[in-house]
């Protein structure tokens, strides 16, 4: 082979790359802005950040009622965070119909039965049923309201 040919080739093989980097680093900045833009439009309401928080909260208890270390004060934690979640400010208010409220309603009251177990220094099995019922209201409540998350709540369940 020719040294000018070794050189095209060479060239070629250059100027191919170089493109090819160019290319895929432009996709990768459009791609960038475009993530942007998506998270600019949406932002996620009181409620959504709220139900956020307690699937995060519930998964974190499982720990504790697996362990049997749930305390006083994480039950205590969860009712005072968590009972806003009527008043906090839907996506949709058009989605929230008047079961929302007794649902919200009755998990605060299953959270309060789970302190009076724990109080009382009840069986784990006691306190699993309790968890695992809050969770079943969950999943009720969100049967109506808002399906996306019933998965990710049962598998909160013990």
């Amino acid at each position: 082979m020719s040294t000018s040919l070794i050189k095209s080739i060479f060239y070629y093989f250059f100027l191919s790359l170089v493109s090819c980097f160019l290319s895929c680093n432009n996709r990768s900045i459009e791609s960038d802005l475009s993530k942007n833009n998506r998270q600019d439009l949406y932002k996620a309401s009181e409620l959504a950040n709220k139900m956020r928080d307690m699937a995060l909260d519930m998964e974190e208890l499982k720990l504790k009622v697996n362990t049997g270390s749930i305390t006083i004060k994480d039950i205590d934690k969860l009712i005072s965070s968590h009972s806003t979640m009527s008043s906090d400010e839907p996506t949709d208010i058009k989605e929230i119909q008047p079961s929302f409220q007794l649902f919200s309603n009755i998990y605060i009251e299953q959270l309060e039965e789970l302190k009076t177990i724990i109080l009382k220094q009840g069986e784990i099995s006691e306190q699993i049923l309790l968890f695992n019922s809050a969770l079943t209201t969950c999943v009720s409540c969100h049967r109506e309201h808002c399906p996306g998350p019933i998965s990710r709540i049962e598998k909160i369940k013990i």
